[in-house]
């Protein structure tokens, strides 16, 4: 058995000055799986080393869609095809609709999600999606594309979780129950499906904690914290997890 993060930044320029004992300090814990998310060229090179390193690692190339508020021509997405197809990516992610931090680039945000998931349908690859504010427009994009992935860092309700898992996906959750007062994450991860749980870390961001880095090896705390709301065993927990992990990459 394996801890498995569905979603960390493993690249990001936050490790660069101990990226491997950061990843020492992730397998001590036997977070042996993860999902790499690369949206820029430098997260994507590391990534890369990543992947070819540990086999239980998977790569997650696109587009953020916080990243297109000066660049926004078609070239960027010629350029993701053919990094997606160069790294022979696992995934397309994170892509989607963030109305929250930029709603000023609506419009183009949502070109480029429709075309990121149209890229992920031609390639049969599943995909990771960011959604803030913006759940309608997310469910009802998806729902033009025969494609499943992972809904990242949920923080929805019960009735839209149904809506998600009714699609195909599986919803991944991070370090929102250890906050206090929590309430929300926990009573929809106490209703949904077993086998559509995930659980990420969203490493180096998301952090539980005040002057803390978030890194992959803080992930079992969250485990943790949501055996204790499905009342079962960490044990448990992990197998479960694990399967829903390799799940997505099922071809």
């Amino acid at each position: 058995m394996a801890f498995a993060d569905a979603h960390c930044h493993l690249g990001s320029r936050q490790f660069d000055q101990d990226r491997s004992e950061m990843i020492a300090r992730m397998l001590a814990k036997d977070v042996r799986k993860a999902i790499i998310i690369c949206c820029s060229e430098h997260d994507l090179g590391h990534g890369r080393k990543l992947r070819d390193m540990y086999p239980d690692f998977r790569l997650a190339i696109s587009i953020h869609p916080q990243d297109l508020e000066e660049e926004h021509d078609e070239q960027r997405l010629i350029d993701l095809k053919a990094a997606v197809l160069a790294s022979k990516a696992d995934m397309i992610g994170e892509t989607g609709l963030d109305y929250y931090s930029h709603p000023h680039t609506r419009e183009y945000q949502q070109h480029f999600f429709r075309a990121q998931l149209e890229m992920a349908a031609e390639l049969h690859l599943p995909v990771d999606i960011h959604s803030r504010r913006a759940t309608r427009d997310t469910i009802d994009i998806l729902k033009q594309y025969p494609v499943t992935g992972i809904i990242h860092s949920y923080s929805g309700s019960v009735e839209t979780t149904r809506e998600f898992v009714k699609m195909g996906y599986s919803i991944s959750f991070g370090a929102s129950v250890l906050f206090p007062g929590s309430r929300k994450p926990a009573m929809v991860i106490a209703a949904m499906p077993t086998d559509r749980l995930l659980i990420e870390t969203d490493a180096p961001f998301q952090s539980p904690l005040m002057n803390h880095r978030h890194e992959p090896a803080d992930i079992i705390a969250i485990y943790e914290a949501i055996a204790r709301i499905r009342g079962i065993s960490l044990a448990e927990l992990e197998r479960s997890v694990e399967d829903n992990f390799d799940r997505v990459f099922a071809r």
